[in-house]
């Protein structure tokens, strides 16, 4: 037990451990009294109320508590995906009080759990438990070996030319557009406004996101690294500006992703996920001998940019002229697309 230390003022305190609070950081009680040992009995009496108070509560009680204690600091979507974490991963472990959990009983359900289950979602289903033990129960050390990755094997991609043609004329092929031309996330798309397109600029300042059936909008932080603004083709910049809302698509995230891996997988292209349209305007840029740096600023994968430069435009020559060769090229494969469907729809008649 910790020892009490005598004040300036002539009183004693006790300073004990009482685990992390919702940002990680150590949290310390105080026990202040007269007398050393006054003080010393009061930290006493409440180290031994804690531990009455750990022996009652479970694993997954102690993962409720964590979950709830960053409701307010985390993102709904993060949320969400804890709380689908503790309702379906190691759930051998749920009524276990975490003051009788062992290793041995982590290792097994870990192990049950790589059998049927990714190497990821493993890893990530472990780490919440380690989160929640690490603030309730802190002097819990784990040793768990977990299963490691394994590096897909690459997949063939359709190329921009083949989205296009396939997507063509779909309620959904503003957002596939924009998710290919501008590297755009399901949730940056569903968050564009018509008032975003400034000139032949668009600002990536808003998402939306859906948790237990809810659409929830919410404005990027300005030093979040997904803000970003984007030069837009003409061709895009018209298809947003000709939106019957305000938004550029009203189609929700589950509506596009199905309207898209369906139309795919009809066209002979099983497996093709909406992500996966990131992964192809990355090639694309790799392939036009695009600099790393600059496709990574151009898809918002970097945090380099500050918000200073995004306010001023003020982008750098080599990404007005990777923005230059790629949106002409986009705009190309758009304009022999219409060309096109307008000679078949000519010769029909």
């Amino acid at each position: 037990m910790a020892k009490a230390k005598k004040l300036p003022s002539g009183s004693w305190r006790v300073r004990v451990y009482d685990g992390k609070n919702a940002d990680g950081k150590d949290v310390y009680r105080s026990f202040t009294a007269s007398t050393k040992k006054q003080a010393e009995y009061l930290a006493a009496e409440y180290a031994a109320k804690k531990k009455t108070t750990v022996e009652r509560m479970t694993v997954g009680e102690a993962i409720d508590r964590y979950i709830a204690s960053k409701d307010t600091v985390l993102s709904p979507t993060t949320i969400n995906e804890y709380r689908k974490m503790r309702r379906n991963y190691l759930q051998s472990l749920m009524e276990i009080p975490i003051d009788r959990l062992t290793r041995e009983q982590i290792q097994i359900a870990v192990n049950d759990q790589a059998r049927t289950h990714s190497a990821k979602t493993v890893i990530n289903a472990h780490g919440l438990l380690a989160a929640a033990l690490a603030m309730h129960n802190p002097d819990f050390v784990l040793r768990t070996t977990l299963p490691r990755k394994i590096k897909q094997l690459k997949r063939d991609l359709p190329t921009s030319e083949d989205v296009m043609r396939v997507m063509h004329g779909e309620p959904a092929e503003l957002p596939v557009l924009l998710a290919l031309c501008l590297c755009l996330r399901v949730s940056e798309v569903r968050g564009i406004r018509k008032e975003a397109v400034q000139g032949n600029h668009l600002l990536i300042e808003r998402v939306i996101v859906t948790v237990d059936g809810q659409h929830i909008e919410k404005v990027l932080a300005k030093t979040d690294a997904t803000r970003r603004i984007e030069e837009l083709p003409d061709f895009l910049r018209d298809m947003i500006l000709a939106a019957q809302t305000d938004y550029a698509t009203t189609l929700t995230g589950q509506a596009i992703y199905k309207q898209f891996t369906r139309r795919m997988a009809a066209a002979g292209f099983p497996g093709v996920r909406f992500h996966d349209l990131r992964h192809i305007a990355a090639s694309d840029m790799h392939a036009q001998g695009i600099p790393d740096r600059v496709a990574a600023e151009r898809g918002g994968w970097s945090g380099t940019q500050t918000m200073q430069q995004v306010y001023q435009h003020t982008f750098s020559a080599d990404r007005r002229n990777a923005d230059a060769l790629m949106n002409s090229r986009y705009a190309a494969m758009y304009s022999n697309l219409e060309n096109c469907e307008h000679d078949t729809k000519h010769d029909t008649k």
